[in-house]
């Protein structure tokens, strides 16, 4: 039987759900993490210049919200 969540409120009947956690967080050797951290990814310029055009299409179809 599955542990169940009594204390999600967004289901629509009690005891039916779950929720995943993640920790993206840096660790450290005290924490028993002894590998080395893996490098920063970086975008190359072609694919930047690709993502900068489909979103300029998209942000000029979004309605802008007026707060």
């Amino acid at each position: 039987m599955k542990d169940s969540d009594v204390l999600d409120h967004a289901t629509s009947e009690i005891a039916i759900g779950s929720k995943l956690g993640v920790d993206a967080t840096k660790k450290i050797p005290g924490e028993g993490f002894k590998r080395p951290w893996p490098p920063l990814i970086k975008m190359d310029e072609a694919v930047k210049a690709k993502v900068d055009a489909l979103y300029s299409g998209i942000a000029t179809r979004v309605p802008q919200r007026n707060d």
